[in-house]
């Protein structure tokens, strides 16, 4: 949510430098209405007086970026794009460099939803009813100083995604924060009369986009492990039409040409297929430790390594090409294989016009080429192969250097790109091909083999194997895939969507002057079935049951609700702390229960920094128990020897851990300085008599009048409470 507000400021404020060229002159009347419209809806501090200002502009239409500054570096900003139609698009309030402490908020998540509510109404008089909120988390983080709220438009009841309002309210002040609006207003919306029904889209799923069979991989500390799911084919950029029921895409985002949207993500991939291998190397041995690797595993030499690199005719490697820098790395994420990486050059000089450079990967212990990249540059513009001859070539060169693996892959036509990256005559010059393995026969979109080809110069420049040498499940009981379509409809489901080409508002063009403008497009929206993204489309292969992207079972991310809390003292604790994710596993707390160790170290754990345990209400197995106990241990809360997760807390343990939590432990270790005022206090553990002292002044616990009864178990409910107080220094 934050990165989608700050991406959308910096994409307009690198716009706003990109368009300095076109900027208005300052007499011009639209920018001091522009200043009055702002100024009309928003207070700008007294001490933003550092007013600058740029403008673009999109047909009939003048955009606006003002920006009344602070003096100095650490003031505060406000930042507000509107058109010369009066229409706020941005607008956001940075206040400089805070401490980002523990706080729980002041107002609550239903005050900040009435305000931002509020704002919108105010910016867009009417327009509130016809926007739906978006099913985001209904709590925040306690590091978080704001609330975020997202509002998706719809028409005549039916959703517009690419169109939305998000709303950033400050927790503590109520204040606004960030307000970033993304609207078409020029879209015509066909009229849903004439539809297809839900069955008959369903019909049209199955037989147009459909689910398939698939193994996925799960990245984790120790490796890799793989689970079987049933997952979209066409993933979720394509949809069913919901006129035709055949199967549509959104369009092309950007770019004048019918390539134009493949233009990043294939330069991208081609940048990336041979750095994935280096980049990603788990770690890289020292002279010695490659000598002992060697010795004790058996592995290939550099200049073996080498020697095998130079046989591949691809790379066309004569005695001119040297090779600067190798390193020998542990394979990633599988961690079972050792690789050498060689990198060679053709005259260091870059800036020659005879430098090259090539990459190569190769396993350590099989010579197995595992990847390449050919920098090179080329004085030539012409294409000379379509992308059929390409394919071509680039079959014939996997049946040669990969033959065995590339029989037991299928071509990916789902992501079949070609892109122009130069030529006089604007064809595809450069072509990303992408080949899937295939495992008992079910599809592993995580492995395969993928090849860039320069249409231009006709040779191969990018090549990069995948491919785990890991077990894989058995998948002889999964579900039948009509027992999966089933679960798949009952459980996700299709909605109605409007859909627009490009996302919306505007279309880049490259112009003679290098300057970037911006065209208003008329937008006919696309009226589609869409696969529902409340919960993921990944469906386990053998009960059905919805997957998260880990392949753990999908858990709804919603706030913590109890039932059996509406009479109870702590109610208000408790449910401040809830609406902060921090709280034990529900629907029933049972407050009047006691507390074990681990689950009020797991509630002290959900308000440290960092996410591991985050919303994390419970511990699900030993070794998620274990990782808590380690994180703690390794902060200082919890010392060698003191864990015990089954027993019951007592108050003084309670206070001890809290106490270590805010880093005030060295102070209350020093025992002697304390005056203790309990009448119990010769109860109290003597190394914990500064705990409960500091505890007792800082509120965060009390006695039962003058005593502390620092033996009795601690119950759910003061459990949270102390959260609670402890929450408040």
């Amino acid at each position: 949510m934050k990165s989608k507000l700050v991406l959308a400021i910096a994409l307009v404020m690198i716009v706003s430098t990109a368009l300095s060229g076109v900027a208005l002159a300052k007499e011009d009347t639209g920018l001091e209405d522009a200043i009055k419209r702002v100024k009309q809806l928003f207070v700008i501090p007294e001490e933003n007086s550092e007013f600058s200002y740029s403008a673009s502009s999109r047909g009939d239409i003048t955009v606006w970026m003002l920006n009344w500054q602070a003096k100095g570096d650490e003031g505060s900003n406000v930042f507000v794009t509107v058109d010369s139609t009066g229409d706020i698009l941005n607008y956001h309030f940075y206040k400089g460099m805070e401490q980002n402490n523990l706080k729980l908020p002041k107002i609550s998540r239903d005050e900040a939803k009435a305000k931002a509510e509020e704002i919108i109404e105010k910016l867009n008089p009417e327009i509130l009813d016809s926007l739906k909120l978006m099913p985001i988390a209904q709590y925040t983080s306690i590091y978080d100083r704001t609330y975020y709220f997202g509002y998706v438009r719809t028409h005549n009841g039916i959703l517009v995604p690419s169109n939305d309002i998000w709303v950033e309210i400050d927790k503590q002040t109520g204040e606004l924060v960030s307000y970033n609006k993304t609207w078409n207003k020029d879209i015509i919306f066909p009229s849903a009369e004439k539809i297809l029904s839900l069955k008959e889209a369903q019909e049209a799923y199955i037989k147009n986009l459909g689910l398939r069979l698939t193994y996925n991989a799960v990245t984790e500390n120790d490796g890799v492990t793989i689970y079987a799911a049933y997952t979209p084919i066409y993933g979720s950029e394509y949809y069913i039409d919901a006129f035709t029921g055949e199967r549509t895409t959104r369009g092309f985002e950007y770019g004048t040409d019918e390539y134009g949207i493949a233009f990043n993500e294939a330069v991208k991939k081609s940048r990336a297929l041979f750095d994935a291998g280096i980049g990603s190397a788990d770690v890289v041995l020292t002279p010695e430790e490659i000598k002992a690797v060697e010795e004790a595993a058996g592995l290939l030499t550099q200049e073996e390594a080498e020697k095998i690199a130079r046989e591949l005719k691809v790379l066309e490697l004569d005695d001119t090409f040297v090779v600067d820098w190798a390193n020998l790395y542990k394979e990633w994420p599988t961690r079972t294989n050792y690789n050498w990486n060689l990198y060679f050059v053709k005259d260091t000089d870059k800036s020659s016009e005879d430098y090259c450079s090539i990459n190569v990967s190769i396993n350590a212990k099989t010579g197995e080429i595992l990847g390449f990249n050919i920098n090179k540059a080329s004085k030539e513009n012409t294409v000379k192969l379509d992308r059929e001859a390409a394919k071509k070539i680039v079959e014939e060169f996997l049946k040669e250097i990969q033959p065995e693996k590339f029989k037991e892959t299928e071509y990916d036509e789902i992501t079949d790109r070609a892109i122009i990256l130069y030529s006089e005559n604007q064809q595809p010059a450069y072509h990303v091909f992408n080949y899937t393995r295939k495992v008992k026969g079910v599809p592993f979109p995580g492995n395969g083999i993928s090849v860039g080809f320069d249409a231009v110069t006709g040779k191969i420049q990018n090549y990069k194997l995948e491919w785990y040498d890991i077990e894989f499940p058995s998948v002889e009981k999964a579900l039948e895939i009509e027992k999966i379509y089933e679960i798949f409809f009952e459980e996700i489901g299709l909605e109605l969507q409007y859909i627009t080409d490009g996302n919306n508002v505007v279309y880049m063009e490259k112009v003679a002057a290098d300057a970037v403008t911006a065209t208003d497009k008329k937008t006919e929206a696309k009226l589609v079935y869409a696969v529902n993204t409340k919960k993921p489309a990944i469906l386990d292969a053998d009960t059905g049951i919805i997957l998260d992207g880990s392949g753990k079972p999908y858990k709804e991310n919603k706030a913590l609700e109890y039932t059996d809390i509406s009479d109870h003292y702590a109610k208000k604790q408790i449910e401040i702390l809830a609406e902060m994710g921090i709280g034990l596993e529900g629907p029933e707390l049972k407050p009047n229960e006691k507390i074990k160790q681990k689950d009020f170290l797991l509630l002290i754990s959900q308000t440290l920094n960092g996410y591991q345990f985050y919303g994390k209400t419970s511990l699900s197995s030993g070794e998620e128990t274990e990782e808590l106990y380690k994180n703690l241990i390794r902060q200082g809360i919890v010392k060698e020897g003191e864990k015990n997760p089954e027993a019951y807390l007592t108050r003084e343990d309670s206070v001890k851990f809290v106490i270590r939590a805010l880093g005030y432990d060295k102070v209350a270790d020093i025992s002697d300085i304390f005056n203790c005022t309990f009448k119990d206090k010769d109860e109290i553990n003597p190394e914990l008599i500064g705990y409960v002292v500091i505890a007792k002044g800082l509120k965060i616990v009390n006695g039962y009048g003058e005593y502390f009864r620092p033996k009795d178990e601690l119950k759910k409910a003061d459990a949270l409470i102390i959260i609670y107080n402890y929450l408040q220094i």
